[in-house]
């Protein structure tokens, strides 16, 4: 358990082995980089490579090697396998995890940093379930204990408990993905009281060590006086907002990574959240009994990624797909899912209408191995929705097609009616996007990749619902492809669109914007993979919302010198220099500061007029907690920083894509002016 791996690093006892090389679709390509993976150190990653030649050439073929006899992620020789269990995993999963040709499959190592829920989620319900089928609950069981142990129990100590619990609803400074309604991620003076004068005052006022995970990425709901925090081990805990004792807490069984909300169900205030297998829970925010539970998906690949979106009685509520991972199992019937969109009812759950973003899937032929392939599938709404109660309109965005045909809803912007969920019109940036995970950049295609294979140039990040200076309903996306689109809110005509960066899989705008006083604030991740043609431009980026003129960019910078080949050969969870360090989480924004954090595990303050430099915090290290769970941070992605008073709060470790894990809740909050 990364609790375990924490101590030891802090002992100085053993050194630990890096988090699993994640699985998902974006992974892919990262490991087009072996073809021209040069052998110099880059202190940034942003040199564009020049084309392969016989040098480049040669040098693959010793990145390869070197690559082969240093695997990295491979288990060390006395890692003996005696507890139970270890021969079910040497007869089923051995082969592919004791020595991983591929950065997207997790190492034992890997595997053992997590927690025995997210490993029995993936083998029942998530990732793995195709590769698990013919294994019994025991045997499942059986692996989930060699693997994982029995984890910390999660069982909060008397010592962490406040006592006495009062939770005021009424004032909520972050009630949801957005802050607001139309996501803006802009923290306004009524809600935060940190400016461009006291923000270098910020300390670390406490931190939670977020039990039996390696990786913290759900964004909490912040009221006056109360922090609601999910988690990857399926445990929801209300937190002190002053001090981080614990209020309550309770455990409702598979991973959470959407983000929460906090609403009204029956006028009484609820917390709403969809955990990975998109079922919705209604929680009691006083006490943390669930007042309901209800199957929001669609498909039994159906998943909860996004935010809720509450509004009025109605829970608006978004679907995404697991078929993009599923699709590396040549015998997977790729691929019959798609993303929604489903309104239930806030009082009992119940669903109203469904918003389908394609048409039923029908057979399209069979693969090269003869399986049964199907489509159209795909176009997943990763991410909250942006509500538009004036207008009655719903804006979401969405992602690749996962199986051919291609269709006018994927890498779109769309609008739905609020009220039926009728599509009202589409915006599509990239077209004939169909991918799935069986492609890959380098070697031999699965059975199951799509024969006209898409870039994945998702909307992945929440879309904007703001106004122009004349007044004009903007709706504003950011795409991976490192574009960010503007266009009019009434009938999704383009009004501009930037480049920001040179955008990927895994770059881009990852995770959303921040709009705020006629600007945009748009993040891009853009790792810095070594490929011909590609020059990594991580950053952040300010346009105006009227023209999409760039008024002002500051770069990422590592800081540090590394190379590919160090990161895949690293045995480090936290090496000193980290290879990923640009910007994928989703900004937050005040009226004179704009907060960033990186891939390196860094927290940024940028002013808003300029771009220049406020405040840094380096969150990859150990923490002392409140509740006496080893914590340590890691990468942040995703949720970013949220903003309430005179505190600020990040949630550091993601251990996906080969990034640092981490299991560190920190709060920190300005310096007293005595």
């Amino acid at each position: 358990m990364l609790h375990d791996l924490i101590r030891a690093r802090i002992a100085d006892h053993s050194r630990v082995r890096p988090p699993a090389r994640s699985s998902l679709a974006a992974i892919l390509f990262a490991t087009a980089m072996l073809a021209s993976c040069a052998k110099g150190e880059t202190e940034e990653g942003s040199a564009a490579p020049a084309a392969l030649t016989d040098s480049a050439e040669q040098e693959e073929t010793t990145a390869a090697a070197a690559l082969q006899d240093h695997p990295g992620d491979a288990p060390s020789a006395d890692a003996g396998v005696t507890a139970p269990g270890a021969e079910l995993y040497a007869q089923v999963c051995a082969n592919c995890h004791d020595e991983p040709e591929e950065i997207r499959i997790p190492s034992l190592a890997g595997l053992k940093t997590m927690s025995p829920g997210q490993i029995s989620f993936a083998l029942r319900s998530g990732k793995m379930k195709s590769q698990a089928e013919g294994l019994s609950g025991e045997e499942i069981a059986s692996l989930v204990e060699f693997l994982a142990g029995g984890g910390e129990s999660g069982a909060i100590a008397e010592s962490a408990r406040c006592p006495d619990r009062p939770i005021t609803l009424t004032d909520a400074p972050v009630a949801g993905w957005g802050v607001d309604a139309a996501n803006t991620r802009h923290a306004r003076p009524a809600h935060t009281t940190i400016s461009r004068e006291n923000v270098a005052s910020l300390e670390v006022a406490w931190t939670f060590g977020v039990p039996n995970v390696s990786e913290v990425r759900s964004q909490p709901v912040i009221t006056a006086d109360t922090v609601f925090v999910a988690t990857m081990a399926g445990d929801v805990f209300a937190l002190a907002r002053d001090n981080g004792c614990v209020k309550w807490s309770a455990s409702l069984g598979d991973p959470f990574r959407a983000p929460m909300a906090l609403g009204q169900a029956a006028g009484e205030p609820t917390l709403f959240i969809a955990n990975a297998q998109s079922v919705v829970f209604a929680i009691d925010p006083t006490t943390g009994e669930t007042r309901w539970r209800s199957e929001a998906g669609i498909f039994p690949e159906s998943m909860g990624t996004s935010g809720i979106a509450p509004h009025g009685d109605a829970l608006i509520t978004p679907l995404s797909s697991r078929d993009v991972a599923a699709a590396m199992n040549p015998e997977h019937e790729c691929c019959k899912s798609h993303g929604a969109v489903t309104a239930l009812d806030a009082a009992t759950g119940a669903r109203a209408w469904v918003a389908h973003m394609t048409e039923d899937a029908k057979p399209t032929g069979t693969s090269s191995v003869g399986t049964q392939l199907w489509g159209p599938s795909g176009a997943p709404v990763w991410t909250t929705p942006a509500v538009d109660a004036e207008n009655g309109r719903i804006y979401i965005g969405t992602g690749e097609n996962t199986s051919a045909p291609a269709t006018d809803t994927s890498d779109a912007i769309i609008a739905l009616d609020l009220a039926s969920g009728e599509r009202l019109w589409t915006y599509q940036a990239t077209r004939e996007d169909t991918f799935n995970m069986a492609c890959s950049p380098i070697g031999k295609d699965g059975p199951n990749c799509p024969e006209k294979e898409g870039p994945d140039y998702d909307f992945g990040g929440a879309v904007v619902h703001a106004k122009d200076s004349a007044g004009r309903d903007l709706v504003i996306g950011g795409q991976k492809a490192g574009v960010v689109h503007a266009v009019d809110a009434s009938d999704g005509s383009l009004v501009w669109k930037t480049t920001v960066s040179s955008g990927s899989a895994l770059g881009g705008v990852h995770w959303g914007l921040s709009v705020a006083n006629g600007r945009v604030f748009a993040p891009s991740s853009d790792p810095p993979f070594p490929i011909p043609g590609y020059k990594a431009r991580p950053g952040i980026t300010a346009l105006d919302i009227d023209t999409g003129e760039v008024l002002w960019r500051n770069d990422a910078k590592r800081g540090c010198k590394t190379n590919f080949l160090k990161h895949r050969g690293n045995d480090e969870p936290w090496p000193e220099c980290s290879f990923f360090y640009g910007y994928s989480a989703a900004p937050t924004s005040t009226d004179d500061i704009v907060f960033v954090a990186a891939l390196d595990g860094r927290v940024f303050a940028f002013d808003a007029e300029d771009g220049s430099s406020l405040w840094t915090f380096d969150t990859k290290r150990a923490f002392d907690t409140v509740n006496g769970v080893a914590a340590h941070g890691g990468a942040i992605d995703n949720a970013g920083v949220q903003l309430a008073g005179d505190m600020l709060f990040v949630q550091s470790g993601y251990s996906l894509f080969g990034q640092m894990p981490g299991n560190a809740f920190i709060a920190f909050k300005l310096a007293s002016s005595d």
